[in-house]
C-alpha cells in the first residue's frame, strides 16, 4: 500500500528507547535489516519495561514486509506482556488491530481503531500521533481526499507541539513524513483528477466539488508541496518523493520518466515490499492511462494478471479492476471492458455503501464523556458505580469483557459478579446484554431505517454482531421483533 514507506518510520518513531541502529536502518530504507534486527529481539525476549514495545515493531518489521500472519501472532504475545494501565493495553490493541486492517484492507475497521486511540486519555503523545497518520492513511484509502487533507493538518499542528520534539535522541523527524505525506495525496488527488480517468467512480465520489478534473488548482497544490518535499532529507522518504516527481512526469507524458519508475520498482521488490509494488504498479498503469499510453499501461499490468485477483474483495481489487477496464478500451476490446468496468462498478457501489456506515460516525465521533449516573447505577456502592460507568463507555466494544470490567475498578469478576447481582438482580452479562438492546431500541425509534441490512448495522454500532442474538435478545426484552419496532 501507498503507507508503507510511512508506516515502520512511525512506528520507530513512537518508541522513545529504541536499541542503537534500528531507527538508522529505517531511515535508511534498509527494511530488511531493520527486521532482522527486530527478529533477534523476539527471540533474545527478556522481561523489561521496554521488551512489549520490542515486540510490537517486530511485528511492524513483519507487517511491512507482507509477513501478515506471523505479525498477528507477535501482536498477541506484545499485548500479553504490558505491565501498564488498561488504557494503555486498550490503546495497544486498538492500534494493532486498526494497522492489520488497513495493510488487509479493511478499511472501515481501521479507522475505527484508530479513532478510538485518538480518544483513548492517558497515553503517549506520540501514540496518538502515529494514531492520526493512521486515520490520514484510512481517509485517503477511502477516498475522502479533503477529510484525510484535514486529518493531516491535525497530525501536523499536534507534531508541532512540544509532545513532538526529540525521540530517541534525535530530532523529530515527524515533520519530513508530515511533509512527504502532504506531496503524496496531492499527487494521488491530482493524478485521478486527470480528464482521462474522469469515470474512475469510486475515487470521483470522495473528491469534492470544488475543484474541476486537471484543474490548475489541483496542479498548484502538487507543485507547492513538491518544492516543500524537496527539503526532506531522510533517504526513505526521499525514495518515495523522487517516485512521485517521475509519477507526475508520466502522468504529463514524459516517457522518459519510466526508467526512474523501474528503478522505484526494482528497489521494491529487492526490499520484498510486495504489496507496495503491487499499489505502485497500479498508480503508474493510472498515471500511463492518463498520458494516454495504453501500452505502458498494460506492460505495467501484466505482471499483476498472474496474480489469482478471484480470491481478492472489495477494496483491494478496485484499482486493478479499473485499469484493466481502461487498457481494454483503449485496446478496442469493448466487449471485455465492459466486463471488467461491470465487476469494478459493482464492487465500487458496495464499497462505497460500505464506506458509509465506517465514515458518518468518524465524522459526527465526539470525545467520551463520563455517562451521568442514572437510576441503576445509583443503586450500587460508589466503587461498582465506577464499574458501572465504565461498562456504559464501552458498549459498543464487541469485546467489552467482565474480567476487563472487573480489572478497571481493581476487584475480582466474582465480587463484581456478586455486587452486581445483589444491588441489581443483574449479572455484568446480562446487564451489558440489556443495555445493547435499549441502545438498539433507540436507534432503531430515533432514525429512518428501512432494512434488515440497516438494523443490523445499528446493532453492530452497539456490539451485537450475530443476528440470531440480536433477534432473540430484542425479542426477550421487548416482546417484539427488530422489524416490528421499525413498522411503528
Amino acid at each position: 500500500m501507498f503507507l508503507t514507506p510511512y508506516f515502520p518510520l512511525a512506528a520507530a518513531l513512537t518508541v522513545r528507547r529504541l536499541p542503537a541502529g534500528f531507527l538508522d536502518k529505517v531511515l535508511e530504507g534498509n527494511l530488511g535489516a531493520a527486521g532482522a534486527q527486530a527478529n533477534r529481539w523476539a527471540e533474545d525476549a527478556h522481561q523489561g519495561t521496554d521488551m512489549p514495545y520490542l515486540l510490537q515493531l517486530h511485528a511492524d518489521m513483519q507487517m511491512t514486509l507482507g509477513i501478515g500472519d506471523e505479525a498477528e501472532e507477535q501482536y498477541r504475545r506484545a499485548q500479553k506482556v504490558i505491565r501498564t494501565p488498561r488504557e494503555a493495553i486498550r490503546a495497544a490493541s486498538c492500534r494493532n488491530a486498526g494497522w492489520q486492517a488497513l495493510f488487509r484492507h479493511r478499511l472501515a475497521t481501521a479507522l475505527s481503531c484508530f479513532a478510538r486511540v485518538v480518544d483513548e486519555s492517558g497515553i503517549d503523545p506520540l501514540q496518538r500521533m502515529e494514531a492520526r497518520l493512521g486515520i490520514v492513511c484510512a481517509l485517503h484509502e477511502l477516498g475522502q481526499s479533503r477529510a484525510a487533507a484535514e486529518a493531516l493538518d491535525e497530525l501536523a499542528a499536534m507534531a508541532a507541539s512540544s509532545a513532538g520534539g526529540a525521540v530517541n535522541g534525535e530530532p523529530s523527524y515527524w515533520r519530513d513524513v508530515i511533509t512527504t505525506l502532504r506531496f503524496d495525496l496531492a499527487v494521488q488527488r491530482e493524478l485521478r483528477s486527470a480528464a482521462a480517468l474522469s469515470d474512475h467512480a469510486y475515487w470521483q465520489s470522495g473528491m469534492t466539488d470544488d475543484r474541476t478534473p486537471g484543474s490548475g488548482e489541483v496542479t498548484e497544490a502538487a507543485d507547492l508541496h513538491e518544492v516543500a518535499a524537496l527539503r526532506v532529507r531522510v533517504p526513505l522518504l526521499r525514495e518515495r518523493i523522487d517516485y512521485l516527481r517521475q509519477l507526475r512526469a508520466l502522468t504529463r507524458g514524459n516517457r522518459n520518466a519510466m526508467d526512474a519508475l523501474t528503478a522505484h520498482l526494482n528497489w521494491a521488490q529487492h526490499t520484498g515490499l510486495h504489496e507496495y509494488l503491487r499499489t505502485t504498479r497500479l498508480e503508474i498503469v493510472l498515471a500511463a492511462l492518463a498520458s494516454e499510453s495504453p501500452q505502458l499501461a498494460e506492460t505495467m499490468l501484466e505482471p499483476l494478471h498472474r496474480i489469482d485477483y478471484a480470491a481478492s474483495t472489495g477494496h483491494r481489487q478496485l484499482e486493478y479492476l479499473y485499469c484493466v477496464a481502461k487498457v481494454r478500451q483503449t485496446q478496442g476490446r469493448t466487449r471485455e471492458s465492459m466486463q471488467f468496468y461491470s465487476r469494478y462498478a459493482l464492487i465500487c457501489a458496495q464499497c462505497l455503501r460500505d464506506d458509509a456506515a465506517a465514515i458518518v460516525p468518524f465524522a459526527n465521533r465526539a470525545p467520551r464523556h463520563g455517562a451521568q449516573l442514572d437510576d441503576v447505577g445509583a443503586r450500587l456502592p460508589a466503587k461498582y458505580r465506577r464499574a458501572y460507568r465504565y461498562l456504559q463507555e464501552n458498549l459498543d466494544r464487541r469485546d467489552l469483557s467482565v474480567r476487563e470490567v472487573a480489572a478497571e475498578v481493581g476487584v475480582t469478576e466474582r465480587a463484581l459478579q456478586s455486587a452486581f447481582k445483589n444491588f441489581l438482580g443483574l449479572s455484568p452479562t446480562e446487564l451489558i446484554r440489556r443495555q445493547r438492546m435499549e441502545r438498539i431500541r433507540a436507534e432503531l425509534l430515533r432514525d429512518s431505517f428501512t432494512s434488515d441490512r440497516s438494523v443490523l448495522i445499528a446493532a453492530n454500532k452497539w456490539g451485537v454482531q450475530n443476528r440470531s442474538t440480536l433477534v432473540n435478545g430484542y425479542r426477550k426484552q421487548f416482546h417484539e421483533a427488530p422489524s416490528e419496532t421499525l413498522e411503528r
